[in-house]
């Protein structure tokens, strides 16, 4: 296939420089200008903080102790944590030395956790004492990871050791602290995160984010025209901290002596009253927290007049949604953004002050983008709906040991290829139409329907399978299956449903139900045709009404 780059969107001219200093260094310069008793951090719950002077001791400290273990550049660290304000701890004290940051979400299943570790093969794993059983039985198992540690200062768990135990057994002498530097890294080519993607291939792929790729988001994040520059604003850390939306969120947040008010997870009463409390102007949300706020009663008996202003990311938002919560939050746009994992976080986004419906905004600096024929290869002009591909500091090095999933994932001369259907108009705001890979989005995880099948397929009563996503308001998609189950089986759609929850995290349970079909439609080479299952949906649901 012969690549065409006749038609080529440029982002915004920039305005603000990409650092060129070590992610780690970058931190560190700020928290050592800023090393005073201003709060970082603060529990929603509790009310425990961390003020940026703690913030930047325990972090050397930690540091230090890392790199007497004999961690260090390339080392891989994993975080796999509840949000807790301990949590950017040790992320930021692995950038300090050069390592790798590959956090993992903590629901995932013992057998998912075995997959993500697998690929990253971390030597040291932060986690909190929900998750610690898990680490601990695979620390047995495998012959790469050499401590196991509880992210909390305190832990009740037998066998297990504190995060802060160990750093007061680690540096009894007492650290050097301010003798300590950061690494020096290759900001371009160096790698400082892993972040585990799902793609249609099955089980998550370690995406490499390089230092680069973070501070570009840093320099776009300085950009008046994208993000709200304000000083003193408050900002909930309700997003995962495991998820790059909430993980890079979070580090630009303290980066930028933003307080994080960091809540573990969403309760509805907790988030409306911590909104109020700590006059929250920015709200940095996804979908199901949007439609909670555009429907729930109790909006009616919490001061939330502080909210100025509400972005969107990590799956598609209804207009009837966005147009609920902008008349409910007396606000005048809900803003939203489109990226993915593979480009480290939103490239493209709505700019303050603009508002265009069903648009996800403008490219943003440094980037290029082309709307793609997924057939010729042809780049297309505007209004022409196609394949979105990039090119810039924000697109991934790769995909961490598997050079034939990021060959794959690439155009011969360098385009990613996101998988997304969309279009951009003759102002070059884009919309996002569909998407080319199965790939299924529940609140802003990322479902693969192939693993699904498989885990479906090793059940004794299922002949065959196959899975989809279906729309859903409150959380954007919910995986549904279709079964064909071995004659005579007496399977049931309960059954089916408990057989698969027990072996996935939460958001890949079969929320979307159950349905027996005689077969699954295939192409001559195999492939399922999910388009006729589709429709085979459609007619179901039709012939109930």
């Amino acid at each position: 296939m012969v690549e065409n780059d006749i038609f080529i969107v440029k982002g915004l001219s920039p305005i603000v420089n990409i650092p060129t200093v070590p992610l780690g260094k970058l931190i560190y310069d700020k928290l050592v200008l800023n090393n005073n008793e201003n709060k970082a951090l603060i529990n929603g719950h509790t009310g425990e903080s961390i003020s940026n002077k703690k913030l930047l001791g325990r972090i050397m400290c930690l540091s230090e102790c890392l790199l007497k273990l004999g961690c260090g550049k390339n080392t891989v660290v994993t975080i796999c944590s509840e949000n807790c304000i301990e949590f950017f701890i040790p992320v930021i004290a692995a950038l300090y030395i050069g390592a790798i940051v590959a956090p993992i979400n903590h629901n995932y299943t013992k057998r998912e956790i075995r997959h993500a570790i697998d690929i990253s093969k971390p030597k040291i794993i932060f986690c909190s004492e929900q998750v610690f059983p898990k680490f601990s039985e695979l620390k047995r198992k495998v012959n790469y990871i050499d401590k196991v540690l509880i992210i909390n200062d305190t832990t009740t768990t037998e066998g297990a050791e504190s995060m802060t135990s160990f750093v007061r057994k680690s540096l009894r002498k007492g650290p050097l602290l301010y003798r300590f530097r950061p690494a020096e890294v290759e900001v371009a080519n160096d790698v400082a995160f892993i972040l585990y993607s799902s793609g249609t291939t099955g089980l998550p792929k370690g995406v490499m984010i390089t230092h680069r790729n973070v501070l570009t988001i840093f320099a776009q994040n300085d950009d008046p025209r994208i993000t709200n520059q304000d000083e003193g604003r408050c900002i909930l850390g309700i997003l995962p901290f495991f998820h790059a939306y909430g993980m890079i969120a979070g580090l630009n947040n303290i980066y930028k002596q933003t307080k994080v008010i960091v809540l573990k997870k969403f309760e509805e009463h907790l988030f409306l009253k911590s909104i109020g409390k700590y006059r929250i102007s920015s709200l940095l949300l996804v979908p199901p927290l949007l439609v909670f706020l555009a429907k729930s009663r109790l909006l009616h008996y919490y001061d939330l007049s502080s909210v100025k202003e509400v972005f969107c990311g990590a799956a598609p938002l209804s207009k009837n949604t966005e147009d609920e919560v902008k008349r409910r939050l007396k606000i005048s746009s809900v803003r939203q953004g489109y990226g993915l994992t593979e480009t480290t976080l939103a490239v493209i986004k709505m700019p303050l002050g603009h508002n265009k419906s069903g648009s996800s905004g403008r490219l943003l600096p440094y980037m290029l983008c082309k709307i793609r024929d997924p057939e010729t290869g042809t780049s297309l002009g505007p209004n022409q709906i196609g394949e979105l591909c990039f090119k810039g500091p924000l697109v991934m090095k790769g995909y961490y040991g598997n050079a034939e999933a990021t060959r794959s994932s690439f155009t011969q001369d360098g385009w990613l290829l996101t998988g997304d259907l969309g279009y951009y108009d003759n102002e070059e705001y884009f919309f996002i139409v569909d998407r080319l890979k199965e790939v299924i989005k529940y609140k802003g995880f990322q479902v693969a329907p192939t693993e699904l099948e498989a885990i479906l397929l090793s059940h004794r009563k299922i002949k065959d399978a196959a899975v989809l996503g279906i729309p859903h308001e409150a959380s954007g998609e919910l995986p549904l299956a279709f079964v064909v189950p071995n004659p005579s089986s007496g399977l049931t759609e309960e059954e089916v449903k408990r057989f698969v929850a027990a072996k996935v995290s939460p958001e890949k349970r079969l929320r979307g139900g159950v349905i027996f079909v005689p077969e699954i439609p295939k192409n001559p080479s195999g492939k399922i045709l999910r388009r006729e299952l589709r429709e085979l949906l459609t007619k179901k649901y039709k012939s109930k009404l």
